[in-house]
């Protein structure tokens, strides 16, 4: 969609060429962690930043707490990529280094690639999806919703059961509870985006009251937040994802006031045995974690050292499941450490989505979604924003 941008963002969108190129530590003038988000600026006291020289001696100089920090890095990495005469470029050897490792050509693809993205080498892809995929996103989201929704009617005295919900039709479909003999229809209304989703929930705890969930799926955080305005409820799920574990929040509100504020359990799988079959996870030691309505998140990281450099490829998968269809959602990049000098750059950035139809399609839904500056080059040119199919054999996702 057309926006109207500062000058400065259309400044930095219109550079194309490099004459200069250093990170440094804005705090200490030294050299720092480059991370790949402004809330994750500072790591252990240290701001990035990065200068350049471009066009008839013009200048720019931003650290990770500014704006336009993320695109200035998108920019720098993309041109740094296509160079074909890298000497031409002023650059110190440690931001040199860094920059050779995130963005190697030829035969040396980045991790992802090597790891997952080249199993789409040879697959044909499309612009648009072939299927009514969002189906597969409003089933794979029945567990989530009905854990709420139960638990909301349990906070108000109503012990519920779920019958089995009638089959629903593109991102429209039909809950069904029961209260003894009263049983209850709650019609549902989904919205999707490529974070995860929305739902409107008709009928809540009252004919013609509106509850609305918003579901968000990010690299450190499952978040869900839902609102019932008739009856002035306000709550919120956290679900964050740091430090090699999952912890919870859970807050709820009702008229202003906070009625319940709960750390959620969640718990650790014994082991990735208990994952759905025939899914293509590339987890080495993962750990595996379950949400209370059987979600499940897998968290990799593997770790690979030469003399100079550490790398740590970094996965956190989300999956959600029902009748036989399921959702898989993967977010990686890697870190890559250079070990004399203690200087970090975030690179080999994925979003991927894998919606499985079920056995009795049998066909596997692959998109990948734009991250940012830190995706590969490989990432932006084979996989970015394409739709792949392929048939799986799911035993044992029901």
């Amino acid at each position: 969609m057309y926006r109207f941008m500062d000058q400065q963002e259309i400044e930095i969108r219109q550079i194309d060429d490099l004459k200069m190129v250093n990170f440094y530590d804005l705090a200490t003038g030294g050299t720092a962690a480059v991370s790949g988000a402004n809330q994750n600026a500072e790591i252990s006291g240290h701001v990035p930043a990065l200068a350049i020289y471009y066009g008839d001696n013009k200048q720019i100089n931003l650290c990770a707490m500014d704006t336009h920090y993320n695109l200035l890095m998108e920019r720098v990495l993309t041109l740094y990529s296509q160079c074909k005469d890298k000497n031409l470029i002023i650059i110190d050897a440690d931001t040199k280094a860094m920059l050779e490792q995130a963005t190697s050509r030829g035969d040396n693809h980045t991790s992802f690639y090597e790891r997952i993205g080249k199993n789409y080498a040879d697959m044909e892809c499309l612009k648009s999806p072939k299927f009514a995929s969002e189906a597969v996103v409003r089933e794979t989201a029945m567990p989530m919703l009905k854990y709420y929704i139960k638990n909301l009617y349990h906070m108000v005295d109503m012990d519920i059961e779920f019958d089995k919900e009638p089959l629903g039709w593109h991102s429209n479909g039909v809950l069904k509870l029961r209260k003894g003999s009263d049983t209850f229809v709650l019609p549902m209304r989904f919205e999707f985006n490529t974070m995860g989703f929305k739902a409107k929930i008709g009928n809540f705890l009252k004919d013609l009251s509106l509850i609305e969930f918003e579901v968000r799926y990010q690299e450190g955080m499952l978040e869900v937040i839902f609102e019932a305005t008739d009856v002035k409820l306000y709550g919120e799920s956290r679900f964050k994802i740091e430090n090699h574990s999952v912890t919870g929040l859970t807050t709820i509100q009702v008229a202003g006031q906070v009625v319940y504020h709960q750390e959620e359990s969640v718990a650790a799988v014994a082991s990735a045995d208990q994952l759905p079959k025939g899914l293509d996870l590339d987890i080495e030691k993962g750990r595996v974690y379950g949400l209370p309505w059987g979600g499940i998140i897998v968290l990799g990281d593997i770790e690979s050292k030469t003399a100079e450099f550490k790398r740590n490829d970094i996965d956190v998968i989300f999956l959600e499941q029902y009748n036989g269809k399921l959702a898989m959602r993967q977010f990686s990049h890697s870190l890559v450490e250079n070990l004399s000098n203690g200087l970090r750059l975030r690179c080999d950035g994925a979003n991927m989505r894998k919606l499985y139809f079920g056995p009795g399609i049998g066909e596997v839904e692959t998109t990948f979604a734009p991250v940012g500056y830190y995706s590969g080059w490989d990432y932006k040119q084979f996989l970015e924003n394409n739709y792949f199919y392929e048939c799986k054999n799911q035993e044992g996702s029901n």
